[in-house]
C-alpha cells in the first residue's frame, strides 16, 4: 500500500482502533473529561461500542458554550487524526514531512466547452422534472411531512433561482465522480471545474465529451511530462489519486485556486469503504487548511455535504414532531421498534443530542464524518463562507452495493416521515442549498457547531421517533415484498 498510512503502533502494526481511540481520548482531554478518557482507553469491544463514547464526546462539544476552548478541542482531534504516515517508493514517512516537498506535480489542461449556458434549474422526482412553482410546492411539503427542517425548504426554493450566479466562478472538486457532487451542472453553468478523480480512462472519457457540449471550462489534472494529442489520449492520463500523490493534488489545487480570476470554492464530496474513508478525509483536510491560508476568506469558500446518520444537536420543533408521529404510528411499529431517546443540552434546552450513529456503521465511517464537520466548524470560526448541510439517505452506487442497504432503502418510506432518494434528486437539492449559502455572508449562529445543521435534508431522521436500527429487520422485510419509493 502506498500513500497516507494510519500510524505504527508499539506493536509494529497499523491499527486503526488505537487510532480511533487516540483521536477521541486528546480531544476528551482537552476538555478536561477524564471519565471519559478512561472509558474509551478501557473499551475492548470498540468496533461494537465506539458509539457510546464517541456520543458522549459529540454531546460535550455541543453543550460547550466555551468557543475559545471548543475550537482548541477540534483543533486537538484534528490534529491527532492527521498524524499519519506516508509511504512512496518503499519508503515511510511521517506525513507532514511528505506534504513539504512533494514528489510529483501536475500539470493542468484545460478543456473548454462550446455549449451556451443553462441557468433554468430543474430537479429530478418520482419520474418528473420540477421546476418553479411545483418544485416551491415540493419543498414545502417535505418541510411539512418532516422530511426536511424548514429552512432547507427555504434554501432550495431560493437556490433554484440562483444558477445564473456560477458563471464566472471556480469550484474545486474533490470526488469529481461522486454521484452527489455537482460537477455536470456546474459545467452546465458556465463555471469552472477543477476535477479531482482517480485514473479511470472511461469516466474521464465521458467528462471530457460533456465538458465539451457545455457553457463550463474543465481543469484535468495529468501528471507532468505526460502529453495528450486528443481526448482519447487525455483520458487515459487524467487523474489524481489523493491517496496516493496528496502532496501533489494539494499543490495542484492551491495553484489553480490561485490562477482563478473570480471567487473559489472547495467542494469534497469524497466516499470510500471503511478505513480508506479516513486517510481520504486526512487528504482533503490538508487541502482545505492549505487552500484557506494560500487564498484567504475574501476568495475561497468550502462545501461539504453532512451525513444525516450522525450523532448532532436538533431543535425543538424536531422532537415534538417525533412526539406527533409516535403518536399516530400504528402498532406494528409500537411493538417493533425502540423509541428513540434524544436528550435535551446543559447549556441550551431548546436543543436535544440526536443519536444517529449506527453501531453497523463501523468506527472509521463515524470518524471520517465527525472529522469533516471539525473542519467546517473551524473554517466558519475562521470567517469563511461554509457550506456543511445535511444531505438525504440516497441510492447511490456505494450504498446500493450492498445488498441489505439497497433493500432497506427501498423500506424506508413506510415509517413517517422517512424517505430515501435517488441521486440524481439530491444532488441538484444540494446543489440549491450550496447556491444560497454561496450568497450569503458567513451566518451568526448561537453555536458554531450549528454550521452541519442549518438547511438539513435529513430524509426524515431527525423527526422519526424510532431507532433505525431497531426496525432494521422490519425495514428490509417490506422494502423486499413491498418497496416504497416515497410516503
Amino acid at each position: 500500500m502506498a500513500g497516507i498510512q494510519f500510524p505504527l503502533t508499539d506493536k509494529g502494526d497499523r491499527s486503526t482502533t488505537a487510532f480511533n481511540k487516540a483521536v477521541y481520548k486528546a480531544m476528551a482531554e482537552s476538555l478536561s473529561k477524564q471519565e471519559l478518557v478512561q472509558a474509551i482507553g478501557s473499551e475492548k469491544d470498540w468496533r461494537h461500542k465506539y458509539t457510546s463514547s464517541l456520543d458522549k464526546l459529540l454531546e460535550c462539544l455541543s453543550d460547550c458554550k466555551d468557543v475559545k476552548q471548543l475550537a482548541s478541542t477540534l483543533q486537538v482531534g484534528l490534529e491527532k487524526a492527521r498524524a499519519m504516515d506516508f509511504e512512496a517508493d518503499g519508503s515511510s514517512v511521517p506525513l507532514a514531512e511528505a506534504m513539504a516537498a512533494p514528489s510529483k506535480k501536475f500539470q493542468t489542461v484545460k478543456v473548454q466547452g462550446t455549449g451556451a449556458a443553462k441557468t433554468d434549474f430543474k430537479l429530478q422526482y418520482l419520474g418528473k422534472e420540477l421546476a418553479g412553482q411545483e418544485l416551491d410546492s415540493q419543498c414545502d411539503a417535505w418541510a411539512k411531512y418532516g422530511t426536511m427542517e424548514p429552512d432547507c425548504a427555504a434554501a432550495i426554493k431560493a437556490g433554484s433561482k440562483k444558477m445564473a450566479d456560477l458563471k464566472g466562478r471556480t469550484f474545486l472538486v474533490l470526488g469529481a465522480g461522486s454521484e452527489l457532487g455537482p460537477v455536470r451542472p456546474l459545467l452546465e453553468a458556465g463555471a469552472t471545474v477543477a476535477a479531482v478523480a482517480t485514473r479511470r480512462p472511461k469516466r474521464w472519457e465521458d467528462l471530457l465529451n460533456f465538458a465539451r457540449g457545455t457553457a463550463g471550462t474543465l481543469l484535468v489534472p495529468v501528471l507532468e511530462g505526460k502529453q495528450a494529442a486528443d481526448d482519447q489520449d487525455l483520458a487515459a492520463a487524467a487523474g489524481a489519486d489523493l491517496l496516493t500523490e496528496t502532496p501533489g493534488v494539494v499543490e495542484w489545487l492551491v495553484r489553480c485556486g490561485q490562477e482563478a480570476t473570480g471567487k473559489v470554492t472547495l467542494g469534497t464530496y469524497l466516499y470510500a469503504d471503511g478505513e480508506a474513508n479516513v486517510r481520504l478525509t486526512v487528504g482533503a483536510d490538508l487541502v482545505a487548511e492549505a487552500l484557506a491560508k494560500a487564498l484567504g476568506k475574501d476568495k475561497v469558500s468550502f462545501a461539504y455535504l453532512a451525513s444525516c446518520s450522525t450523532s448532532v444537536a436538533i431543535p425543538q420543533e424536531a422532537i415534538e414532531a417525533q412526539n406527533e408521529h409516535f403518536a399516530s404510528a400504528g402498532a406494528w411499529p409500537k411493538f417493533f421498534g425502540k423509541r428513540k431517546q434524544c436528550t435535551a443540552l446543559e447549556g441550551d434546552a431548546s436543543l436535544h443530542f440526536f443519536r444517529g450513529f449506527e453501531v453497523l456503521q463501523g468506527p472509521n465511517y463515524a470518524l471520517a464524518q465527525v472529522m469533516r464537520q471539525w473542519r467546517a466548524i473551524l473554517l466558519h470560526l475562521d470567517g469563511f463562507v461554509v457550506s456543511s448541510p445535511m444531505a438525504p439517505s440516497c441510492r447511490t452506487e456505494s450504498v446500493v452495493h450492498n445488498a441489505t442497504m439497497a433493500v432497506i432503502l427501498e423500506g424506508m418510506a413506510h415509517w413517517a416521515p422517512l424517505e430515501a432518494f435517488n441521486p440524481d434528486t439530491a444532488r441538484m437539492a444540494m446543489l440549491a442549498i450550496l447556491l444560497t449559502d454561496l450568497a450569503e455572508q458567513p451566518p451568526k449562529l448561537s453555536s458554531p457547531m450549528k454550521i452541519v445543521t442549518r438547511k438539513a435534508f435529513h430524509s426524515g431522521i431527525w423527526r422519526c421517533p424510532f431507532d433505525l436500527s431497531s426496525l432494521g429487520m422490519t425495514t428490509w422485510v417490506l422494502g423486499k415484498v413491498k418497496p416504497r419509493a416515497a410516503p
